[in-house]
């Protein structure tokens, strides 16, 4: 499975009442099924930082498309695949690029 993570930042112009219409919304919003969700925090961040940061697990990009069309009226949002940081070098790692970490 793919790791994923979104950033929503409220649209530029979004007013107070619109920022509570998102809260109210979520009350009843369902993830995707297919969205293993990890994360999601709704931030009290300034204007122009995310708001609201979602990671999820899925096979593919579908749930992706889904949040965009379920929360892009409010938000502008930003997906990027993730990955989680590696404890260790991978073991098929080219021997001219570990000379370079030592």
């Amino acid at each position: 499975m793919a790791l994923y993570v979104a950033f929503f930042r409220f649209k530029p112009g979004t007013n107070v009442l619109q920022g509570l219409e998102a809260f109210e919304r979520r009350k009843t919003f369902q993830h995707p099924r297919q969205a293993k969700v990890l994360a999601e925090l709704w931030v009290n961040a300034p204007e122009g930082l995310p708001q609201v940061v979602l990671a999820w697990e899925a096979d593919d990009e579908g749930p992706g498309d889904y949040y965009e069309a379920a929360w892009g009226d409010l938000f502008d949002i930003t997906i990027a695949p993730a990955t989680l940081p590696v404890s260790e070098l991978p073991a098929d790692l080219p021997e001219s690029l570990r000379q370079h970490l030592t």
